[in-house]
C-alpha cells in the first residue's frame, strides 16, 4: 500500500509540473517537456498500477508489441501528413495580387 501511495504522490507532482509548464513560455520546449512528463506518468502507471513490473515475460512482450504498433501508426500518419500537398479549400477565394506602391495608373 505504501508503494502505491508513493506512486500516486509522484503522479500528482508530475500533474502539477504539467499544469505549471503551461504558464512558462518556452516555445517548442513546452511540448517536449510535457511529452517527457507524459511518458514518465505512463511508465509509472504501466509498471505499478498495471503490474507490468511483476508480470510474466509474455505479458511484458505483448505490452511492448502494442507500443511498437502504436509508434508505427504514428510514424506512418506523420509521414503521410508531412508529404501532402496543400490545396486551398474550394470555398476560399484566391488571393488577389496587390499593386506595388509607386506603380500607379
Amino acid at each position: 500500500m505504501k508503494r502505491y501511495l508513493l506512486v500516486w504522490v509522484c503522479l500528482m507532482v508530475l500533474l502539477m509540473l504539467t499544469c505549471g509548464s503551461a504558464f512558462l513560455h518556452l516555445g517548442a520546449w513546452n511540448s517536449i517537456i510535457n511529452l517527457a512528463i507524459a511518458v514518465v506518468k505512463a511508465l509509472l502507471i504501466a509498471l505499478f498500477f498495471m503490474h507490468l513490473r511483476s508480470s510474466r515475460a509474455l505479458v511484458r512482450l505483448l505490452a511492448v508489441t502494442a507500443l511498437a504498433t502504436l509508434a508505427l501508426l504514428f510514424v506512418l500518419s506523420g509521414s503521410d501528413y508531412a508529404t501532402r500537398t496543400l490545396y486551398p479549400a474550394p470555398w476560399q477565394s484566391p488571393q488577389q495580387l496587390q499593386p506595388e506602391v509607386g506603380q500607379g495608373k
